[in-house]
């Protein structure tokens, strides 16, 4: 989830503004987003972000201009399930009913050891590694806050060790159990946490500067990717083709990769044109996998890559998703779909396990005909 990572950016940028965070936290039945989906509000009235189709909104804003004079938070509940002008659906049937938390969001917010609490979690976005928060809904620690690192550590301190130590179980559980967003009742301090993961924006390596690369670093740059572009030719890497790249590197692939090590969380497009270069470039990543690795160009030229080897499910050739594109425009457009689709396999696994186990549950209730 990308949201909080936009956010705190935002918030970073007007460190004395008091703004509220509006978290969807419980789903039943269907609707617009899903649990995690965040937007936020700013006390000049101006918003980021969406949480319904816009039948929410307008409600929220006068709900979080309060949380935001009273610095208090407060949780709604939005029935989503009348087809009539009379219900929140606004007509648009969305069958479900969400409840919403709303909280205070201000960069001055001081964490248990009475340093600021944000700037140390930013950092941590900043290095390129997820973040999981624990949000204290109810019970002896309403409203308490923490982050941790994906393997249990606490980002920045906390006013007691011992919570930290007993959430920190239920943090590494959470992430080994792959999930994104969860309830989970903590028997030893009496209270249910809220359990996010967040991530910042994904690091996506292009090897190649043509002009059918510009509109990709446009695209993948508006969907909250890092777009880096390499390539030697200065004519072509520089940021009058690419102004929304995040690095431009005039390199060629094989020194860039000698000198850089890639993250596994990376993903990677080899658009070079040259047969040669892009031969060396998908040797070096068949060694070292990233998550996403797609290659222009039909899938036998890139059998002939592989020196007539078998081409590996894991590798997108040809790239992009099936939608007939034709020129450079529509397969960016088909190239960022698949890039959404493989960032959003995690949250797909959650939605898909949550809506079995709610199955299980209903069976065991006996709420289904045998």
């Amino acid at each position: 989830m990308k949201e909080f990572y936009k956010y705190l950016r935002i918030l970073n940028e007007h460190p004395y503004s008091t703004c509220a965070l509006a978290t969807v936290i419980e789903v039943e039945g269907s609707a617009y987003r899903h649990e995690g989906a965040k937007m936020l509000f700013m006390g000049n009235c101006k918003q980021f972000g969406m949480i319904s189709g816009g039948c929410l909104e307008e409600d929220l804003q006068i709900h979080a201009m309060n949380v935001i004079s009273e610095k208090s938070s407060k949780t709604l509940t939005y029935d989503l399930h009348s087809e009539d002008d009379l219900g929140w659906g606004q007509g648009a049937g969305c069958n479900g009913r969400i409840k919403v938390l709303v909280e205070p969001f201000y960069w001055q917010e001081v964490g248990g050891d009475g340093s600021l609490l944000w700037p140390q979690v930013l950092a941590t976005f900043d290095q390129g590694d997820p973040i999981i928060s624990v949000r204290g809904v109810g019970g002896d620690m309403e409203g308490a806050r923490f982050f941790f690192t994906t393997d249990g550590e606490m980002v920045g301190s906390c006013c007691s060790p011992q919570f930290a130590r007993l959430l920190s179980k239920d943090v590494e559980q959470f992430y080994k159990d792959d999930r994104v967003f969860e309830y989970r009742f903590n028997v030893e301090l009496k209270t249910h946490f809220i359990f996010e993961l967040h991530e910042s924006k994904d690091i996506i390596y292009i090897f190649g500067a043509g002009p059918d690369v510009e509109p990709i670093v446009r695209r993948v740059a508006e969907f909250d990717f890092c777009p880096i572009v390499i390539d030697p030719r200065e004519s072509r890497c520089n940021v009058s083709n690419f102004p929304q790249a995040s690095l431009l590197v005039t390199e060629h692939p094989e020194t860039f990769l000698a000198k850089n090590s890639i993250k596994e969380n990376s993903y990677v497009l080899i658009m070079t044109h040259s047969f040669i270069r892009d031969r060396h470039i998908v040797s070096f990543f068949i060694k070292d996998q990233p998550k996403y690795l797609g290659i222009l160009g039909p899938k036998r030229r890139t059998e002939r890559l592989l020196y007539q080897g078998e081409v590996p499910e894991w590798i997108h050739s040809p790239v992009g998703t099936d939608i007939d594109a034709e020129g450079a425009e529509e397969i960016s457009i088909s190239i960022v779909g698949e890039l959404i689709k493989v960032r959003n396999q995690k949250k797909a696994v959650n939605k898909k396990r949550k809506k079995n186990e709610k199955s299980i549950g209903l069976k065991r209730e006996g709420l289904f005909e045998k």
